[in-house]
């Protein structure tokens, strides 16, 4: 090496010497080495830091003179330059040098430190001279670290994580003393930079050289700021501190110690409102004082807020917090099972469990690439939490999607861009950013993007005045206040990077086999960035193209769209073909078998591209919207070629992309039906349906296949095996298998095949037997030994070797093992298949698997369970699971065999439930050979159910007649009613009760035993049983059979019994006992036990008639009703105090509407109740109470104040006097609100205005606000019943959430509707901070559409409740309805709605079809005039309006597995609501009246005025049962009205026919009602259409049972739903409808 080389390198360690010594000479040489001169080389920005630096350290109180003297002597060239200037080039490295040099001195040396950093702050703001005081002192320091703290962390940064080369340890621990150093001077002032700080210091940390010292400048760092800000770092401090505890000194682990426990003593307030949050330090012994601490506080808090506390945590951006808090949450996870099955099971799911379903598998996703340990714990975590069914639990993916129209050339728009950028992607990534250079460069990219959007300093500091005329302001302040946190301290910030070097020419395409999938999408969109057109774009891709590469995936993931867009649309020929080129070939590479990394991989890359087209698709369609020009709504349609229909096709077994597919190969048969129609038949259409079915076979979609095989004239084989698979036909299946197996005996698939079917089949057994005796473990090593490389990583061979390993009792290959296909199965998870639930079903099936063999194994980390607590738990999570039988096998472990022969009847029953009679009959008999004889019960209704009653009736009986039932069944009652005379209590035998309950069900529908055997089989169960709810309610519901039948009889005809009450008054107790014992049947019981008691009570005044015998027999039969009611009051009384509140809330309408009663022994009891409910639950109660205060009627309003007066006699008794006065004060309020409310709907809107004020124009008074009532919608009102197949604790259930959401205040903002009546639509704001819009409807009776709305809720719990039903998710949409008194009310809300009528309009419109309604009438009056001519409806008046409404769900819904989604939730419920309809008589189903939703695509009903055939009686009747035309069925999709809105209205009617009673009980409370008339005034006489209870009930009864009018004999149900449908479609009846029905649309 030369002297000038070695002068050259040593510069900066030697210039500041040589100028402070004022060497010229030396400086000349060093000079000349370099090629410039004295002051070229000492103004370079790191030699002049280093210099000045050096100076002011050693002369501190002349430092400026002898800067300035010592540059003048070195050079001539400095004499113009004063000391102030030399310091603002480079304050930043200064400030570093002066900081790491403060670091390194000793307790004497360091005031000389502090005293130079103050000399340098003082310089850069015009200070000279000495400081005058501390604080002048501290408020420059502060004033200069808050503006430049970013660039001292950044410089810091670099050499800490050697971001720009390779650095020694001891300087990399200076950088952290000078961190500490910083924060010791600065303290809050540096608070800005705290993100930055953090992700050094954790970073650091992880290095075990650094680890000591970073900690230590981390808890220098959490004793300088300010409280807000220590409040927010505790999380991450606790979860380090347990990481990193073992890699701590003994002393510094001491000072960790003195932290905490200061900690908790000055933030002792905030610790107690997050104990949750925190970390537990129970590892570590030295701190189980402060654990004790904090668990102690934690145990003060219910399960749901822990819960809720771990699953923040596990959002937290920082990864140490959210790998701690998936620790914790798998802890208590397994120590509250039972507390999340009954959050989850209850009627009305919590939200929490959607929600911590959600954030799993959102962490699994985002972290699959980069921390294992993460993704592992995440796995546990969601099977710990179940299989949750899919069709109660809704976790669907939040979307916030962008769609830049005009390809960044409108300012406006990309602003807009930017913005939500900033906000959903970059400040997300900068938080989370454990890499302080990857942090660097995100920090660079914000610091633009604000000062592209013109976002500066001064939007912080705007004066008030001209905020709302800044739309700079308003657009920062659009940002959640976390985000503009964040952003603050880059409005100003002065991040530069260096230039990127040159790169050269990518070649394409890219992808190539077996390419990481970060490398590929980085290295596309880095490319694409490069090569953007347009002046906005070339400024905003080149700030993107700094961040790309350093970046995880999310941010090149969300750009790519618009890159590739930008390029398809600006971008050369070449370009344009590249990119296709890149896109095709990443969608023709096949999977590779067994490199499942490759195999992700590439699944990955596949998502990107289909992420790319469903941009460009909406872009595209949105686009021409945009343009709305004939031209182009000729093509508004998304057609699909034969080319994109073959790639999808190509890419089914890839990513299982099935909707796609299916989106694709619809749109292709679309079109070749339009050819067809044109006459161009170039193409069969079968070969299309047939790959419509294959499809099929993929999608979670039971009814398709059986819809598209409709249209294939001949079904081959294949074709009917898929069918029969799909249906569950398995036996059927396995037939065609095994002739095949015969003819193929060495075809592997047809093996496969056939095992598959013995497997679903439950024919395990036999399976065993087809593979060579494989119940011997030493066959089951032998087969695994022999996989193949490829299947290695198979989940069913992991299983196979889990249990291999818990059979040799290898404990830790077991957990080996098992974590290992956890993780392999974790790993599956990605951004496409965790959208929903549904959607990762099968993955997560596969972890609650998992997690089961794991506790048979008994290796679970936690809480080791006994046999039979683990028994009760896997019943419990065997609820989870739902109606989806294929779930429901389990694996079964070393328990007796008493637990074992459980398992299999439990099997056995699911079987049996779901139509697998041979497995159910297989799972029997292995129960059986164990020795369990109650598996003679099961034994007993498989019989029955194949139609052999009376074997299955003298099977049972034999059963019962030898006992034989197992003793450890036995229980221990608690009802007193089954203490026996000496006080002892009665042992209760469960499965003998149920025998007898079930003998006693057949007999009695047999129709072959007397009566009085009949109530002694069903006393029997109740004896075995006393607290069971089913016996009580089925003997009540013998009684009723009774009862009608004797109703049924002419008068003189009828029985004593029935005459005097006795039949009624048993009815009632039976009924009101079962409610005792749960609320399983409370929609059969309570209704009608009140309805019975109630007309009890009126019919003891009416005189008998004389046809009913002599004074002496009316005069007895006066009496008995008189001894029959008073018995009936008395357990009305008797269950009115022992039944918790809320079982009559169920029915307080029904009450509430009969408070007038007239016998004066009921109706105190009726005010009881009514006092009894609003008195427990005040918030949803008075509601309805206040109806009845504000009636117009004098007597209803007479009780309604009798109630309240009751209410508060009850609260002094009962309650505290706080208690009692907040109660009278909630009411108070309440008939305050009540008031105004009544003003806003009554009030006189003026004009034609669609906006008014709420308190100018409607009068309405704020100061009733805030008030107690919960927000009258669905979700507050309806009070949550207890679920469970067992006998349930009545009193302990919660009925309605502990928080729920009150009313705060209302929004001054009213929208008045442009209707007759004017209904205005207010705004509540909720005690929970979100807004919720009520509509006040004025001169409307609405207690119709309450009861109503009620009817629908009901039958939605029915369709839950049904397997099938819920599987489908059939529902009706139903709102909350509050009438505030007879004409006045407020309905719930729905947002996002839109008329058939609107969206067929607009379509047409936007297609140029005219709606000529003069011409059309005239049509329409010719086709429907005698004879009828169908053919002008079908040729003249259809062909005008093509069918369009599909392509409404293409728009709205334009991702493909989203567009699926909504097209069936919107064939099944127009299925549900078209035969709820058709039964109620519902009509004058116009297009106005039937809407769509927009999120999600259901069907929604307004307008119910026109009920029980009411629409037979316009001047045009209406002849159709439902709204069916051909935009409706089009819709449907390629199988029209077959396949899944078929089979949807066969389940609901077969629902119906099951629900018979029930729906009468409920009907005819309506019909019963004095308050309400149901029926109405018909508009002409018709001699078929009912007009009294009695005619409606019998009506609505012959549809439930399938009679068509003038028939006898009831259809089938599937006979009955093909009748309805053809009516619906029929031309003729279409054609008679009125216009305004639009039955051509």
């Amino acid at each position: 090496m030369t002297v000038s080389e070695l002068l050259r390198l040593t510069q900066s360690y030697t210039l500041p010497y040589l100028v402070l010594t004022k060497q010229q000479d030396i400086l000349q040489r060093v000079a000349d080495a370099c090629g410039s001169s004295i002051k070229d080389v000492c103004m370079d920005h790191t030699n002049m830091s280093s210099i000045l630096a050096y100076i002011i350290l050693r002369t501190t109180n002349e430092a400026e003179i002898t800067i300035m003297t010592a540059f003048e002597v070195i050079s001539s060239d400095f004499a113009n330059v004063n000391c102030s200037e030399l310091v603002k080039t480079e304050p930043v490295l200064i400030a570093s040098e002066l900081l790491k040099a403060a670091g390194d001195a000793d307790e004497a040396t360091k005031p000389r430190a502090s005293e130079a950093l103050y000399f340098l702050t003082s310089l850069m703001y015009g200070r000279h001279g000495t400081p005058r005081g501390i604080a002048r002192k501290s408020n420059v320091t502060g004033l200069f670290f808050e503006n430049h703290v970013l660039g001292i962390m950044a410089h810091l940064s670099d050499i800490i994580n050697e971001s720009k080369g390779l650095q020694v340890a001891t300087d990399k621990i200076r950088c952290l003393r000078a961190i500490q150093e910083m924060m010791r001077v600065a303290r809050d002032n540096v608070t800005n930079a705290l993100p930055q700080i953090s992700a050094c210091l954790r970073s650091a940390i992880e290095n075990p050289e650094l680890c000591n010292e970073a900690f230590l400048s981390w808890m220098v760092m959490m004793a300088s700021v300010g409280a807000d800000e220590v409040i927010g770092l505790i999380d991450p401090t606790f979860a380090i501190i347990v990481q990193y505890w073992s890699s701590f000194t003994p002393h510094l682990q001491g000072q960790a110690y003195d932290m905490i426990s200061r900690l908790l003593t000055t933030q002792a307030a905030s610790i107690r409102e997050m104990p949750c949050t925190i970390p537990s330090v129970a590892s570590i012994p030295l701190m189980s004082k402060f654990e004790a601490e904090i668990q102690k506080i934690k145990l003060q808090m219910v399960a749901g807020r822990q819960l809720q506390a771990l699953i923040q945590r596990c959002r937290h951006e920082n990864l140490t917090v959210v790998l701690r808090a998936l620790v914790e949450l798998e802890t208590f996870l397994e120590a509250h099972q039972s507390f999340l099955h009954e959050i989850t099971m209850t009627e009305q799911q919590d939200p929490i469990i959607a929600e911590l379903a959600r954030t799993l598998l959102d962490i699994s996703v985002h972290f699959n690439d980069s921390n294992d340990a993460i993704v592992t714990l995440s796995a546990r975590c969601l099977g710990l939490l179940g299989c949750l069914d899919p069709t109660r639990t809704e976790a669907p993916r939040e979307k916030r999607e962008m769609l830049v129209l005009s390809n960044f050339q409108e300012a406006e728009q990309t602003i807009d861009f930017v913005v939500f950028f900033l906000r959903e992607v970059l400040v997300k990534a900068f938080l989370s950013a454990t890499n302080p250079r990857a942090q660097g460069f995100l920090a660079y990219a914000m610091q633009e993007l604000l000062k592209f959007c013109g976002l500066n300093g001064s939007v912080i500091v705007h004066r008030n005045q001209e905020k709302h005329a800044n739309s700079k302001y308003l657009r920062w302040h659009t940002l959640p206040e976390s985000v503009r946190n964040n952003l603050t301290p880059f409005l100003n910030s002065k991040y530069v990077i260096t230039a990127a070097a040159v790169q050269s020419e990518t070649e394409y395409p890219i992808y190539r086999p077996g390419m990481a999938h970060g490398q590929w999408l980085r290295g596309f969109v880095y490319d694409l960035l490069r090569k953007g057109h347009g002046e906005n774009i070339t400024e905003l891709f080149q700030v993107f193209s700094r961040i790309i590469r350093t970046q995880d995936t999310p941010i090149s993931t969300f750009l790519l769209p618009f890159a590739v867009l930008n390029i398809v649309i600006s971008g050369s020929e070449s370009q344009q073909m590249s990119v296709g080129n890149e896109l095709l070939t990443v969608l023709s590479h096949d999977l590779p078998e067994g490199d499942i990394g490759s195999r992700n991989s590439l699944i990955q890359c596949s998502q990107n591209v289909f992420q790319v087209l469903d941009y460009l698709s909406r872009w595209l369609q949105e686009k021409r919207k945009e343009i709305s020009t004939r031209a182009s709504s000729s093509r508004h349609s998304r057609t699909s070629s034969s080319r994109e229909t073959q790639i999808a096709d190509a890419q089914i077994h890839k990513i299982e992309s099935y909707a796609r597919a299916l989106f694709y190969w619809e749109q292709y048969i679309r079109q070749r039906r339009l050819k067809d129609l044109n006459g161009d038949r170039t193409e069969e259409m079968e070969p299309l349906y047939e790959r419509l079915q294959q499809i099929y076979t993929q999608i979670d979609e039971p009814d398709g296949i059986e819809g598209i095989s409709s249209h294939l004239q001949v079904l081959n084989i294949d074709q009917q095996v898929l069918e029969h698979r799909k249906a569950g036909r398995w036996t059927a299946a396995q037939s065609w298998y095994e002739l095949l197996l015969d003819s193929r005996p060495q075809d592997t698939e047809v093996q496969y095949n056939l095992l598959t079917c013995l497997r679903e089949s439950g024919q395990h057994d036999l399976l065993l037997n087809h593979i060579d005796s494989f119940r011997r473990w030493d066959k089951l090593q032998g087969y695994l030994a022999h996989v193949p490389q490829s299947l290695k990583g198979n989940f069913n061979i992991g299983v196979g070797r889990t249990l291999l390993a818990l059979a040799k009792d290898s404990k830790e290959a077991f957990a080996q093992t098992l974590d290992d296909i956890r993780r392999r199965t974790a790993k599956t998870l990605n951004a496409t298949n965790t959208a929903s639930l549904q959607a990762c079903h099968d993955v997560l099936l596969k972890l609650h698997a998992l997690t089961e063999v794991e506790a048979i194994g008994g290796i679970r980390k936690h809480n080791v369970p006994d046999a039979s607590t683990l028994m009760a738990s896997l019943d419990h999570r065997l609820e989870l699971l739902g109606p989806f039988m294929s779930d429901r096998q389990y694996v079964l472990g070393d328990f007796s065999d008493g637990d074992i022969a459980s398992a299999w009847l439990t099997s056995a029953r699911l079987a049996r439930k779901a139509g697998f009679v041979h497995q159910s009959f297989n799972a029997v008999l292995h129960a059986s050979q164990l020795g369990d004889n109650s598996a003679t019960i099961e034994h007993s209704r498989l019989l029955w159910k194949e139609g052999h009653h009376r074997k299955a009736i003298q099977s049972l009986r034999g059963a019962i007649a030898a006992n034989a039932f197992r003793s450890h069944e036995y229980l221990q009652t608690e009802d007193p009613l089954t203490v026996a005379n000496n006080g002892k209590q009665q042992e209760q035998n469960v499965p003998k009760s149920r025998a007898h309950l079930l003998l006693a069900k057949w007999v009695d529908g047999a129709g072959q035993t007397q009566s009085e055997s009949i109530i002694q089989e069903y006393r029997q169960a109740i004896k075995g049983h006393a607290r069971w709810e089913k016996a009580h309610y089925y003997l009540g519901k013998h009684y009723n059979k009774l009862f009608e039948h004797e109703k049924a009889k002419t008068m003189e005809k009828r029985a004593q019994t029935f005459l005097g009450g006795e039949m009624a008054r048993l009815i009632v107790e039976n009924y009101l006992r079962s409610l005792a014992f749960g609320a399983k049947y409370i929609y059969q019981t309570l209704p009608r036990a009140l309805t019975l008691w109630l007309e009890l009570g009126v019919e003891v005044d009416d005189v008998l008639d004389s046809k009913y015998g002599t004074d002496d027999f009316r005069t007895h039969v006066t009496q008995q009703r008189l001894k029959m009611l008073t018995i009936a009051n008395a357990q009305v009384k008797k269950y009115c105090d022992r039944l918790p509140p809320f079982v009559f809330y169920t029915a307080l309408s029904q009450i509430v509407a009969r408070i007038v009663h007239p016998n004066p022994t009921v109706h105190p009891l009726l005010v009881a109740i009514v006092a009894k409910v609003v008195g427990y639950h005040p918030q949803q109660a008075l509601w309805t109470m206040l109806a009845v205060v504000k009636s117009s009627s004098k007597n209803r309003a007479l009780r309604g104040r009798q109630c309240l007066d009751r209410i508060y006699e009850n609260a002094k008794r009962v309650k505290s006097d706080a208690d009692a006065k907040e109660l009278r004060t909630m009411i108070n309020h309440a008939q305050k609100l009540s008031d105004q409310l009544l003003r806003v709907c009554e009030g006189s809107v003026e004009g034609k205005s669609s906006a008014v004020s709420l308190t100018k124009d409607l009068g309405f008074v704020h100061r009733t606000t805030p008030c107690k009532l919960v927000v009258p919608l669905e979700s507050t009102l309806t009070a949550a019943l207890p679920q469970g197949s067992h006998t349930v604790d009545m009193k302990k259930h919660r009925a309605f959430a502990k928080e729920t959401v009150t009313i705060s205040a209302f929004m001054d903002d009213v929208l008045v509707l442009n209707s007759l009546q004017k209904p205005r639509k207010i705004t509540i704001l909720g005690s929970d901070g979100r807004l919720y819009a009520i509509l006040c409807k004025p001169k409307d009776d609405l207690r119709k559409d309450q009861r109503l709305m009620e009817f629908n809720a009901m039958i939605n719990r029915f369709l839950k409740k049904d397997a099938e039903s819920s599987r489908r998710r059939l529902y009706i949409k139903t709102y909350a309805v509050t009438p505030l008194n007879e004409e006045c009310g407020l309905i719930e809300w729905v947002d996002n709605l839109k008329t058939l009528r609107e969206i067929l309009l607009n379509t047409y419109k936007q297609k140029g079809v005219p709606v000529q309604y003069a011409e059309l009438k005239a049509l329409l009056n010719e086709a429907s005039s005698p004879p009828i001519k169908p053919e002008i409806f079908t040729e003249q008046i259809l062909t005008k309006f093509p069918s369009v409404f599909h392509e409404w769900f293409v728009d709205m819904f334009p991702e493909p597995g989203a567009w699926f989604t909504a097209r069936l939730r919107y064939t099944r419920s127009c299925a549900v609501m078209s035969i709820i309809g058709h039964v109620l008589g519902l009509g004058d189903r116009h297009g106005e009246n039937i809407l769509f939703e927009e999120g999600n695509g259901g069907t929604f009903h307004v307008d119910f005025n026109c009920l029980f055939d009411k629409g037979l009686t316009f001047e045009k009747p209406e002849l159709v049962p439902f709204r069916l035309t051909h935009n409706m069925v089009d819709a449907f999709g390629a199988y029209g009205y077959e396949g899944p809105f078929r089979k949807s209205c066969e389940l609901t009617a077969r629902i119906l026919r099951q629900h018979e009673d029930t729906l009468m009980t409920i009907l005819e409370t309506f019909l019963y009602d004095p308050t309400t008339d149901f029926i109405g005034k018909k508009k002409k006489n018709a001699g078929m259409i009912p007009d009294t209870p009695e005619g409606v009930l019998d009506s609505v009864r012959s549809k439930v049972r399938g009679l068509l009018p003038l028939e006898s004999v009831p259809l089938s149900v599937e006979g009955y739903v093909d009748e309805l449908i053809k009516q619906a479609t029929d031309p003729e009846r279409l054609v008679a409808m009125y216009i305004g029905w639009c039955a051509f649309f």
